[in-house]
């Protein structure tokens, strides 16, 4: 009795713990979002034309999607695997989650890009972009790869960080539509982590 009681009171004060992580979320990335919105136009024009023949070539390849999602997804899948695969299925499904409602979000708002209409690939379905779809899914990746690969926490929050920079340095997106993908990314990671935690995304062996 006495340790059911006390799994309960963990359980508690967990739950306090992350809707506490997850109102602070919720407020600084809800007003980062309204400046950044006054902020759209000003700072798309200043990287209108901005080229670097140094910084060029790197961006490039880190603002590819595939390229990060082998950094953020494959390899942490790869390194847990034998470890803990339940987090493997988190990751996975963090990336599934965050990508569905990222592209829902973008069939909802239409929102164009600084510049111009862009299409994927051999579809030609219109992308739009509201919100960022690589900072959406990339921070919803992170909390998760910060939590279960501590030792490589910074390296995944600076790659994280150069990829979602990468996106309006390019004319891709807005600032608002990186910093409302990020914080609503990083949200939507830290709710599938108190899941998991918790038990209910699956059983407990």
């Amino acid at each position: 009795m006495a340790k059911q009681k006390n799994i309960k009171q963990d359980n508690k004060q967990r739950l306090g713990i992350m809707e506490k992580r997850g109102i602070s979320v919720l407020i600084i990335g809800t007003l980062l979002f309204i400046i950044s919105l006054r902020l759209d136009s000003g700072i798309a024009a200043a990287f209108k034309n901005a080229e670097s023949p140094v910084f060029d070539p790197l961006f490039s390849v880190l603002t590819n999607f595939g390229v990060a999602m082998v950094f953020l997804l494959w390899i942490p899948c790869m390194i847990l695997y034998r470890k803990n695969n339940k987090v493997v299925k988190l990751l996975l499904l963090s990336f599934l989650v965050s990508f569905v409602l990222s592209f829902l979000l973008k069939l909802i708002f239409l929102k164009q890009r600084p510049m111009g209409v862009f299409e994927y690939p051999f579809t030609n379905i219109i992308s739009y972009s509201f919100p960022s779809m690589h900072a959406m899914v990339i921070f919803a990746l992170l909390p998760i790869t910060k939590k279960y690969l501590p030792q490589r926490r910074h390296l995944f929050a600076w790659f994280s960080y150069l990829v979602a920079f990468t996106r309006i340095y390019f004319g891709f997106h807005f600032i608002s539509d990186v910093v409302f993908g990020a914080f609503f990314g990083h949200f939507i990671g830290m709710y599938l982590i108190d899941l998991h935690e918790r038990g209910i995304l699956w059983r407990k062996v």
